[in-house]
């Protein structure tokens, strides 16, 4: 009796042939005019345990729906561009992105501001029981929290005082997140308090959490990485700048230097050997 082609195959191999079937089937157009800076699903992971690429068994409803467990958000895209943020439902994808919220932080701009100082440059997904909530920052240095449920910003933290790079959020504790601006610092936040924990003086692009939360990876303009390690004992400091605890290039490890002189942009932790 022959076994089938499928069977002989490795389940690495199994994975890789997924992507055989894939074709393009609809082109989403976003009407800000602007590039779409970042997109993401909402991977909350760290709350439930699920199971994925080829363990996934998919039941469907009477509609031919996915269904899925209450707290599994993986279904759920989000994207920024301009100074919009733009919320898809990517069930059925393939056959339609329904959009589930649009969130426009120009929409209140005065005859004065510039339209250029609301655009966003990037996210990250915050899981909170009943909730999803976006953090995103860009132009203004702000950091916008804001609540999917509700459909509206529910926090602003302030500190930064020029344009927002990256967010990510902390991979054990959705209460906190790490930013990077090109004013020259990376911050650390608390989302209850809505005040910086740690700022860590350099000057970087991007960053990026070790799995553990307790290490996170900088990359810089000069193609240099540096791991820095997060405080064991915090707590949210005053508004006065005077008062946030402040860490130093001299409290990081150089880890190498990639790219020659060439800017680095988003890594993920397989890039730089986080595993």
């Amino acid at each position: 009796m022959e076994t089938s082609t499928t069977e002989q195959l490795t389940r690495e191999e199994l994975q890789e042939k997924v992507f055989n079937n894939l074709r393009l089937k609809r082109i989403v157009k976003e009407n800000h005019g602007y590039d779409i800076t970042q997109l993401a699903f909402f991977f909350n992971n760290k709350n439930f345990n699920r199971p994925v690429g080829l363990d996934i068994s998919k039941t469907f409803d009477k509609r031919g729906s996915v269904q899925r467990p209450q707290d599994d958000t993986s279904n759920v895209l989000g994207t920024v561009g301009g100074a919009q943020i733009n919320i898809y439902d990517n069930e059925h994808y393939g056959d339609h992105l329904d959009i589930m919220s649009n969130f426009d932080l120009a929409s209140d701009l005065s005859e004065e501001e510039d339209s250029g100082q609301r655009n966003l440059n990037t996210f990250c997904w915050l899981y909170q029981k009943d909730d999803a909530v976006i953090a995103t920052g860009g132009g203004d240095g702000d950091i916008h929290i804001i609540s999917v449920s509700q459909s509206k910003e529910i926090a602003v933290l302030k500190g930064h005082t020029k344009r927002i790079l990256d967010i990510q959020s902390h991979p054990q504790n959705d209460n906190n997140i790490l930013s990077v601006s090109k004013d020259g610092t990376v911050r650390l936040w608390d989302l209850k308090t809505h005040r910086c924990i740690v700022m860590f003086d350099y000057d970087c692009n991007v960053a990026c959490f070790h799995p553990s939360g307790k290490t996170f990876i900088t990359g810089t303009a000069k193609g240099e990485f540096r791991d820095w390690t997060i405080p064991a004992y915090m707590l949210p400091m005053d508004d006065d700048e005077n008062d946030i605890m402040t860490i130093g290039k001299s409290n990081s490890r150089l880890l190498k230097k990639m790219h020659g002189e060439s800017t680095i942009g988003k890594y993920t932790k397989r890039d730089i050997g986080l595993n």
